[in-house]
């Protein structure tokens, strides 16, 4: 499938991760999430409405997402969440490379580890336009704001179990 199926998307979201523009970042949640509708979701998860991959508001293009986030973004900072984003890792990875010609900074959340990315073409494709990436699975346990420490990140990762991961500094040290 070469399109990206949204359930909703936040233009001037602040719970998308940091930004310099008073941490303002468009979210957009993606539909579906197979680990989910396999019967093994993350311990926790409540965004069980993102887990049915029929669920949705719009089906787009790579470039029809972009040509909208183009004219409906406020600025050029963009999250992407679900569901599972990488359960549509293709059209991710188009709309992605559209947006990082045009200079925007991208987050991705992801359940999968970094560490499964290597070997999987679309999923090396994505880390070639994306600037963070969030990954490992929701866990209740280690829910997470703190609300004692209010800061972007804080208040988009879920669990303290997540890692963060700056995507250049890593890819520089893969090619080294």
């Amino acid at each position: 499938m070469n399109k990206l199926r949204i359930f909703n998307v936040l233009w001037s979201s602040k719970n998308g991760g940091p930004s310099p523009d008073d941490d303002i970042r468009t979210e957009s949640f993606l539909s579906g999430c197979n680990k989910a509708i396999s019967g093994e979701p993350c311990k926790g998860c409540f965004n069980y409405e993102l887990w049915d991959p029929d669920r949705y508001v719009a089906e787009v293009t790579p470039l029809e997402a972009f040509e909208k986030i183009e004219r409906f973004s406020p600025n050029k900072y963009i999250t992407f969440v679900g569901g599972e984003p990488l359960d549509q890792v293709g059209p991710l990875a188009e709309l992605c490379k559209l947006l990082k010609a045009k200079d925007y900074h991208i987050i991705v959340f992801t359940h999968f580890k970094l560490d499964t990315f290597q070997g999987i073409s679309e999923r090396e494709e994505l880390l070639k336009y994306i600037d963070i990436l969030i990954d490992g699975e929701y866990d209740i346990k280690e829910h997470l704001p703190n609300k004692d420490i209010d800061t972007a990140f804080n208040n988009s990762i879920g669990s303290g179990n997540q890692i963060v991961w700056d995507i250049h500094t890593w890819n520089n040290s893969q090619h080294a």
